[in-house]
């Protein structure tokens, strides 16, 4: 059997509908890339929602999102990036398809949530309360291939801007998932861009946003113009093994 996920990352979204992050439309950006999702590989077993989901963290603003993913009818799992509301976002667990943060199985797999959010900082950091909750939870499903799913970076992008605001102390998650070689891969939002980069045999994965696009290995913050609006479809296989790309809208 294969299960399919699709991440939906860094949406920026806002209580007004019409709101914009960086002169782009959002909601209108995220709607062209659920159209191109739905084209490929569709549909899958979940939505991985991986942080900045609403930047103005308004209730307003998570409860449209709500809605607008209601229709599908898909489990959508969710974590706080460093734009977000964590309390606001918490309280969509209220709506059925809306899980906020924990493990999850996905077909033979377990999907493990990290909220990395730091109260008005833009970089993120991993509690250690949360990474024992990790190692058990890892260490009880050890037969089971797993997904460590964080907003913020645990990797260098090769941006110096960037690199400002990745995970802190992200030696301290390597060293649990170390521990367990039935971790298959990690994967981030944040950075709005691709990334593929490899850590012991760990697949270490970043994602472009369902809006504007950073320019890569840039000293400065940049966008890139020239990237459309995006996402990653994964589909696991009940041996470990797994495929990821990313698509984007037309």
């Amino acid at each position: 059997m294969t299960a399919r996920l699709v991440q939906l990352t860094d949406l920026h979204w806002y209580a007004d509908p019409a709101g914009e992050y960086r002169g782009m439309a959002t909601r209108d950006s995220f709607r062209r890339v659920l159209v191109a999702a739905r084209a490929e590989r569709w549909p899958p077993d979940a939505l991985l929602m991986s942080g900045d989901l609403v930047d103005d963290g308004s209730p307003a603003g998570y409860a449209a999102l709500a809605a607008e993913l209601a229709p599908l009818g898909l489990p959508a799992l969710c974590i706080p990036g460093n734009h977000d509301a964590p309390s606001a976002l918490a309280a969509l667990s209220g709506h059925a398809h809306m899980r906020v943060g924990g493990q999850h199985r996905v077909g033979a797999w377990l999907v493990c949530l990290l909220n990395t959010f730091i109260p008005d900082d833009a970089g993120g950091r991993l509690a250690p309360a949360q990474l024992a909750t990790l190692d058990k939870a890892l260490a009880r499903d050890a037969g089971r291939p797993a997904m460590v799913v964080l907003h913020h970076h645990p990797v260098p992008m090769g941006s110096r801007w960037l690199d400002g605001v990745a995970l802190q102390e992200p030696q301290r998650l390597f060293e649990v998932i170390d521990r367990h070689p039935n971790v298959k891969a990690v994967v981030f939002g944040h950075v709005h861009q691709e990334h593929d980069s490899l850590h012991r045999g760990v697949r270490i994965l970043g994602t472009p946003s369902t809006c504007v696009q950073f320019t890569k290995h840039s000293d400065d913050f940049a966008t890139d113009a020239a990237l459309a609006p995006g996402f990653r479809w994964f589909e696991l296989h009940d041996d470990g093994r797994f495929d990821t790309g990313v698509g984007r809208a037309a």
